[in-house]
């Protein structure tokens, strides 16, 4: 009898691991702070004045959200080791939630701000998180980028054969 009584209480503990490693498995994807989202670029130069199209992955399987469209996002210029801002966006933003749906790809357009110095440069945008965090995230930054001048970048298209017809 107590034999029988083992081999059930075994069996019930396998039953019982194997529906709690089932239940594990079954919950979302999630890397965690600072790997859930990835931001990226077309191109890796622009002139000074254009549209930089900001590429952002929700590589998780978790819903998050962006508050305020990316409003809060800086321009950060590498000098020597460090980056120090040099444009920030506006300072009242709208009050809205943007959300990113798992495995969701969104593009986010930055303006540069005319007569920016030539030079490299990065993007510090909010970082998007789930709803249920308790403190800011560090800011998503995105792989760097070159800045020329309208007239550097010219003579260069100019040379590579890459200028229209004249």
């Amino acid at each position: 009898m107590l034999a029988t009584f083992r081999r059930v209480n075994l069996g019930f503990f396998a039953a019982v691991t194997l529906v709690a490693s089932g239940c594990v498995s079954m919950r979302p994807y999630d890397p965690g702070p600072g790997k859930r989202v990835a931001a990226d670029f077309v191109r890796n130069t622009y002139l000074s004045g254009e549209s930089v199209n900001v590429t952002i992955a929700n590589l998780s399987e978790v819903t998050l959200f962006y508050p305020n469209g990316f409003c809060k996002t800086e321009l950060q210029k590498k000098d020597g080791t460090a980056w120090k801002t040099v444009s920030a966006s506006a300072v009242k933003c709208p009050d809205a939630r943007d959300f990113l749906d798992p495995q969701q790809t969104v593009v986010f357009q930055y303006r540069l701000p005319k007569g920016v110095a030539v030079g490299t440069y990065r993007l510090a945008l909010p970082m998007p998180m789930v709803y249920e965090v308790t403190r800011p995230e560090p800011a998503l930054q995105t792989p760097t980028f070159t800045v020329y001048a309208a007239a550097d970048n010219s003579a260069g298209r100019a040379q590579s054969g890459d200028q229209g017809q004249q």
